[in-house]
């Protein structure tokens, strides 16, 4: 599933099957971040591939305040459910105005950050749930709001902190200098998306250094 929730409360979720069976429905509860519905299940007729709802005054993500909900998804034949799935998003716009700058949820926000590497004296580059925990912790300890993923997508334990914690992200495609426009590239960039596209902390993506 892609998830698009805005600040204004709206919700869009397209969602990709790999073989719906006698599937007939698709079925959508949000909830909060302590589990509690808000507003009503939204279901459409499995072959739509998008469900779109509102609620009004959702809690908003942004660094200083890392509200998450979840999207609670059933495939469904009737009343049987066939499949389910859950997935955090959070309720944020993104927006660069010309001119202007950055700005999220209507809000000027200035960027202050490090480029990361997963790199550590003793394991070299292997990584670790801790490692990472240890990375995003010193960086919020240091006052930081954001972390450009140099020069490559992180482990997705590094991105959940990143939600969870409050820190705005750049995700990032390696290259050096210029960006990626061959086959291998355009695949690279849609895996990558595919993959990070429900992150509210990614507010940016970067093609190549």
């Amino acid at each position: 599933v892609a998830i698009d929730a805005r600040a204004d409360g709206t919700f869009a979720m397209d969602y990709y099957l790999g073989g719906e069976g006698h599937a007939d429905a698709v079925e959508v509860t949000l909830q909060d971040a302590q589990g509690k519905t808000v507003g009503e299940p939204v279901s459409v007729p499995v072959t739509n591939g998008r469900v779109t709802a509102k609620i009004s005054a959702p809690k908003l993500w942004t660094a200083e305040t890392p509200a998450l909900y979840t999207a609670a998804v059933q495939l469904k034949q009737g009343a049987t459910v066939l499949h389910e799935m859950k997935q955090r998003f959070g309720f944020r716009t993104i927006e660069i105005r010309r001119g202007e700058g950055l700005f999220v949820n209507g809000q000027h926000v200035l960027l202050k950050g490090v480029c990361h590497h997963v790199a550590w004296p003793t394991l070299g580059r292997s990584s670790s749930d801790r490692i990472a925990q240890l990375d995003v912790g010193l960086m919020q300890d240091m006052n930081m709001n954001a972390v450009r993923m140099s020069h490559y997508p992180p482990d997705e334990k590094f991105l959940d902190l990143c939600d969870e914690k409050g820190l705005y992200v750049l995700d990032e495609l390696t290259g050096w200098q210029h960006k990626y426009d061959t086959d291998v590239g355009r695949q690279h960039v849609k895996e990558m998306i595919s993959r990070d596209v429900n992150h509210p902390s990614i507010i940016i993506w970067d093609n190549g250094n």
